[in-house]
Order: C-alpha cells, then structure tokens, then sequence
C-alpha cells in the first residue's frame, strides 16, 4: 500500500509542476508583450526552479537597471521561482531571466543574459 502512496505523490508532484511551467511561460509571455513592448518569438524555455533567500538589495538592482515605468507583481517572500526565454528578436537571439512569484502570477524582476548583473 506504501509504494501506492509514494507513485500517487509523484504523479501529483508531476502534474503540480507542469502546471506550473505552463503559467511561467504565458506570464513571461505576457510580461515580455505588455510590459517591454517586445514582438518576439520564442525559441526555448528553462524548467521553472525556485531560488531562495533572494534580498530586496538584489530585485532593486535588478528593477533599476530595467527601462523605466515597468509594473512587477509585488513582492514580499523570500522565495522566487525562475525561468529563462531564449527568443529571436528580430535577427538577434537573446536571452532573459525571469524572476516570478512564488505561484507564477506575475513577474518581480528580471534580467537580460549578459547585462552583467549575476
């Protein structure tokens, strides 16, 4: 009966996780089309991880180093889930990170790889 248990877990832990992933990419979607005015087309996502510990100093620098006028999910854990887009823009490839709520509502902060803020 025990082995029962622990494959239902799993599976619930599976599809908790897929669910997941899916709401990160349609709210980095969102965020990339509302909020940077970006017309792109996606080429790949990361799995959606979690950080921990992550400092107000860190998702200030983060925020300032953004164009101005950005609105962020606000923010008051300590933990973030993270996913990164790789996109074409126009016939660049680029890459971001995005730093999402716990529940992957709404972006905090993020990052374009290679901006020199790791």
């Amino acid at each position: 009966m025990k082995p029962l248990y622990i494959l239902i877990g799993m599976a619930v832990l599976l599809f908790a996780s897929c669910g997941q992933q899916h709401e990160a990419k349609s709210v980095v979607k969102d965020f990339m089309s509302e909020q940077l005015h970006k017309d792109v087309s996606y080429l790949d996502f990361t799995d959606v991880d979690s950080t921990h510990f992550f400092t107000d100093s860190l998702v200030q620098a983060l925020r300032q180093r953004a164009p101005q006028g950005i609105q962020y999910q606000q923010w008051n854990d300590r933990i973030l889930l993270h996913i990164r887009a790789q996109y074409l823009e126009g016939n660049d490839t680029c890459s971001a990170t995005f730093y999402l709520d716990r529940n992957a509502t709404g972006v905090v902060a993020f990052k374009m790889n290679g901006d020199g803020v790791d």
